[in-house]
């Protein structure tokens, strides 16, 4: 078997783990493998891209309205493109989501994004924000193998023998004996090789589902603010959702909140996971302790426009007022000043 070894490895199957690793190698001379296997074209992933997404913290909106820049200039378009702008409409089910959907919509406002209010009559409550940027994932995903290798990452897929140390981690794959300095968590599918969490960092379930087509939802994507869950209506009329539940009661009772009066939708696939949830709604960008491990979750939807900012921190070319932000959002004593929207959990909160 061969060896090889790397400064940084990013453990994720979503779009940020893949986004991360890419900024990792093209901002730096780091030698970045991406542990995890991203989803092919048929399978049900659920992964959702977006800038901005509601928050409660100018400086995260202004970070996440930065990020479409750099995520068009780090993926570079030869075809199809990868970012485009559209409407979402943000939702909330709860009194306290409310009050954080107006707050919400204010600071959308001002930073430029027309919003409305939904109707009364609307089986949610919240708003519709316009000319969002969002990264078409699927198109991302498909062509992400060449991307990786013109950036240089080495794309692992499934590890085994994963053994995080004070100062090194190791692992295998295919025949091959790995080191990296560092290995970087996104995703949860690597959190049990960690051991405890910080008290800052929760388990969650989602379910990702694909469902018959339904014309209404056509081009519509809908976030519930409060748990991260969404539904997007595909240009095929399918509806591919990320559900705050796992057993099928819960689904089923999610996904009505937000389809058309009287609509029903035959989900034909689905695909249950463990995520990491931030317990303030704030992201948590965080070396663990006696450990060459760090995570960095709780970005919800905004997590890739992120990750060119990150890598710059990670890679120690950050500007200082990237590098205070990232900073600010450890698991030490300040989470009060950072904390945000969100409400965690298996399902409705």
């Amino acid at each position: 078997m061969g060896e090889q070894s790397f400064d940084f490895a990013v453990a994720g199957n979503s779009a940020t783990a893949a986004v991360l690793a890419l900024a990792l190698a093209r901002t730096s001379d780091a030698r970045i493998c991406l542990i995890g296997q991203t989803p092919v074209p048929m399978q049900v992933n659920g992964d959702l891209a977006l800038a901005p997404c509601p928050t409660s913290r100018p400086a995260t909106l202004e970070r996440a309205l930065a990020g479409a820049g750099e995520l068009r200039a780090l993926l570079v378009e030869t075809g199809e493109p990868l970012l485009r702008r559209t409407n979402v409409t943000f939702a909330a089910l709860t009194g306290p989501g409310q009050a954080a959907a107006g707050h919400a919509r204010h600071l959308l406002t001002s930073f430029g994004v027309v919003t409305a209010l939904l109707p009364e009559t609307a089986s949610h409550a919240g708003f519709t924000a316009q000319g969002i940027w969002m990264l078409r994932t699927r198109a991302l995903f498909a062509g992400l193998a060449a991307r990786l290798e013109a950036a240089g990452v080495v794309a692992a897929g499934k590890v085994s023998d994963l053994q995080v140390g004070k100062d090194r981690v190791r692992f295998a794959y295919g025949h091959v004996f790995a080191e990296a300095r560092t290995l970087i968590v996104v995703d949860e599918e690597m959190a049990g090789a960690l051991g405890p969490l910080p008290d800052s960092i929760s388990r969650g379930t989602r379910t990702a589902v694909l469902t018959d087509p339904l014309p209404a939802l056509a081009g519509r994507i809908v976030l519930d603010i409060e748990t991260g869950g969404h539904v997007a209506g595909r240009s095929d009329g399918r509806i591919e959702a990320l559900v705050p539940a796992g057993e099928t009661q819960g689904i089923v009772e999610w996904l009505g909140t937000f389809l058309p009066q009287d609509a029903q939708a035959r989900i034909v696939a689905t695909s249950r996971r463990e995520v990491l949830l931030s317990r303030d709604g704030a992201p948590v960008v965080a070396s663990l302790p006696q450990q060459a491990a760090m995570l960095a979750v709780g970005f919800g939807a905004s997590g890739a426009f992120q990750a060119p900012a990150l890598a710059r921190v990670l890679t120690g070319n950050a500007t200082s007022e990237e590098a205070a932000w990232f900073g600010a959002h450890d698991t030490g004593a300040g989470r009060a000043d950072v904390a945000d929207i969100g409400v965690i959990g298996g399902g409705r909160p």
